[in-house]
C-alpha cells in the first residue's frame, strides 16, 4: 500500500465525516460575520478584520478537525492493523496531514467569495491579498501539524483536542506577551513567535524567512508525530 492509497483512504474518511462539515460550516459562518461586520458596520472593504481573528479561530478549529486522525484509530485498534501492512510510519502521518490540509484548502476556497466582493466594491491590493492568504494557509498548516502530533500521543479525541489546543495556545500567548518581556528577550521571542511571522505577512511583506519558519515548524511536528508512531510500533 503506497502513500497514494493511504491518502485516498484518509480523504474519503475525512470528507465523508459529518464532523468535518459541521466544523467547516461554523468556521465559515464566523469568518463571514467578521467580514460583513467590517464591510457594512465599519465601512472597511478589506480582509484585515477577518484575518486578525484567524489565529484565534484556527486555534479551536484545527484541533477539532484533526483530533480524530490517529486518536480514533488507536481507540478502535485499526491503527495496529494498519501498521502491520507494508507501510512506513512517515507515509501514514503524511497522508493524514495532506488530507486535513486538503479540507482546510477547500474551506479557504469558499472564503474567496469575500475577495470577489472586494473587487466588486473597489480595487484591493492584489499583493496584500496574496500575502494574507499565504499567511493564513501556512498558519493553518502549522496548526494542523501540531494537532496531528497531539493525536499521536493519546487514544482519546478529547485529550487530543486539549493537547493540540494547549500547544498552539502557548505559541499564541508568547506572541501576545512579547511586549511586556525584557527587551533582550523580546527579540528572541519575536524570532520564534508564530504570530510575529504571520502578522508580517499580513502586511503584504512575504519574506523567505517567514515562509521558511512555518515550513520548519511543520516539518518538526510531523517528525515528532512519525517518531511517536515508530516508538509505538517498537
Amino acid at each position: 500500500m503506497k502513500i497514494g492509497s493511504l491518502l485516498r483512504k484518509e480523504l474519503k474518511h475525512l470528507f465523508y465525516s459529518p464532523m468535518a462539515y459541521v466544523v467547516s460550516g461554523i468556521f465559515l459562518l464566523i469568518t463571514g460575520w467578521f467580514f460583513t461586520n467590517a464591510l457594512f458596520f465599519v465601512g472597511e472593504a478589506e480582509l484585515r478584520g477577518m484575518m486578525d481573528v484567524m489565529p484565534l479561530l484556527l486555534m479551536f478549529f484545527m484541533p477539532a478537525i484533526t483530533m480524530r486522525s490517529l486518536a480514533e484509530e488507536k481507540k478502535v485498534d485499526t491503527l495496529q492493523i494498519l501498521m502491520t501492512l507494508p507501510v512506513k510510519e512517515w507515509e501514514v502521518i503524511l497522508s493524514k496531514y495532506i488530507a486535513v490540509v486538503s479540507l482546510f484548502v477547500v474551506t479557504l476556497g469558499f472564503t474567496l467569495f469575500y475577495v470577489f466582493l472586494l473587487y466588486l466594491l473597489g480595487s484591493p491590493d492584489g499583493g496584500m491579498l496574496f500575502g494574507n492568504y499565504l499567511a493564513l494557509f501556512l498558519l493553518g498548516c502549522t496548526y494542523i501539524s501540531i494537532a496531528l502530533f497531539a493525536s499521536t500521543i493519546t487514544s482519546s479525541q478529547v485529550i487530543a483536542f486539549i493537547t493540540g489546543f494547549s500547544i498552539i495556545f502557548v505559541f499564541f500567548v508568547l506572541s501576545r506577551l512579547q511586549m511586556i518581556l525584557p527587551v533582550r528577550v523580546q527579540s528572541v521571542v519575536e524570532r520564534f513567535s508564530m504570530l510575529s511571522h504571520f502578522d508580517s505577512m499580513l502586511r503584504g511583506v512575504v519574506s523567505l524567512a517567514d515562509v521558511f519558519y512555518f515550513i520548519c515548524l511543520n516539518l518538526f511536528f510531523l517528525m515528532l508525530s512519525t517518531y511517536m508512531l515508530v516508538r509505538r510500533k517498537g
